[in-house]
């Protein structure tokens, strides 16, 4: 039985609904039809003119994207704008794009999630729950916090950080803990989560995108630090792939082999 994007499309909001997205939010069904036989799927962070033309060589037609291509009004499609040369690039090529963003940042086994089992934490529990009914009253909400097995020393934490998310820099608080157990994390702009990291009793917040003056409000109950938007997002991939494989072993999922950080370290 050949799979469509309404398939494909049922089995992840099942796992994240659509209906977690927050209202400024353009999670789901972006360019294509839902009727649209799947030939294979490319999962990524960011739908650029690069990622469309790897899922365009390996003969894939549907890209899941963790960011929404289009969250601004289109106007025009001039080729005058990356998101624009997208677009195009996605409809003159028949291709299918579906992204899931906030919906995927609100649930346990998501964004937020990836890295905490990167980290291999214990007792994770929601950092900013919500009433989520569209979850069956599963938990959910923003981040996530929990436990390291045992005690770390903070310049051991870094260390381990930096290798777990492949950091060549990772920019943080002064080490004003001596040690690290309990820790806090939100996958992309966690600046708005301060107030539930400091309640949580956290010892460290990760995240991304931090201010300057927020380093100083933290002192000296919560370490900050920012190991980049892409790197902290960027498990959700994995996220994906796995919920798709278990469902459709018959047609290729996989991650984009392109690197879309826009951001470069020198």
């Amino acid at each position: 039985m050949k799979t469509t994007v309404a398939d494909i499309i049922e089995v992840l909001e099942h796992w994240a609904p659509q209906g977690l997205q927050e209202e400024w939010d353009n999670s789901g069904l972006c360019i294509g039809n839902s009727t649209t036989i799947v030939r294979g799927v490319l999962v990524c962070l960011d739908c650029t003119p690069e990622v469309l033309e790897e899922a365009l060589a390996d003969g894939l037609n549907m890209v899941i994207s963790h960011h929404p291509l289009i969250f601004k009004g289109l106007k025009s499609l001039k080729d005058s704008t990356p998101v624009e040369r997208t677009v195009a690039a996605a409809v003159r090529g028949n291709m299918v794009v579906y992204s899931m963003h906030t919906n995927a940042d609100k649930i346990m086994d998501g964004v937020s999630g990836a890295m905490a089992r990167a980290l291999k934490l214990k007792n994770l529990s929601i950092l900013a729950p919500e009433s989520c009914q569209e979850q069956d009253a599963a938990p959910c909400g923003l981040g996530v916090v929990g436990d390291l097995e045992y005690p770390m020393a903070t310049k051991d934490f870094f260390a381990m950080l930096k290798s777990t998310f492949a950091l060549k820099h990772c920019k943080a608080s002064e080490s004003f803990h001596s040690q690290v157990k309990r820790v806090a994390l939100c996958g992309g702009n966690g600046s708005s989560l301060i107030p539930y990291a400091l309640r949580s009793g956290a010892d460290i917040f990760v995240s991304a995108d931090f201010s300057y003056h927020t380093y100083f409000e933290t002192v000296p109950q919560l370490m900050l630090a920012d190991i980049g938007h892409y790197e902290s997002e960027a498990g959700v991939q994995d996220q994906i792939v796995n919920q798709l494989m278990k469902k459709f072993p018959n047609f290729a999922v996989r991650k984009t082999q392109v690197y879309t950080n826009p951001i470069r370290y020198y």
